[in-house]
């Protein structure tokens, strides 16, 4: 997976938003292994995705999503 452009872009904005380095970011980043991934920036971190790749999630798939790992099949289930 760490092949794919979108999955490295995805990986650099998440870093971005909560403050860590990219080596930070595995497919199992959590809010219960990233001490900052908290609520606030968590909704940062969905808002910035959707105006990055032009995406509109539900609030469901906000809620639903716990990982980066997520993150990344989300963004692949809207560009598919």
């Amino acid at each position: 997976m760490a092949s794919d452009p979108q999955v490295e872009q995805l990986r650099s904005l998440t870093a971005e938003v909560l403050g860590v380095d990219e080596s930070d970011i595995t497919d199992d980043s959590s809010s219960k292994t990233i001490p900052q991934w908290s609520s606030f920036n968590h909704l940062t971190l969905m808002s910035t995705v959707e105006e990055t790749f032009g995406l509109t999630f539900s609030m469901q798939e906000m809620t639903d999503l716990q990982t980066f790992r997520d993150l990344v099949n989300l963004v692949h289930s809207h560009v598919a």
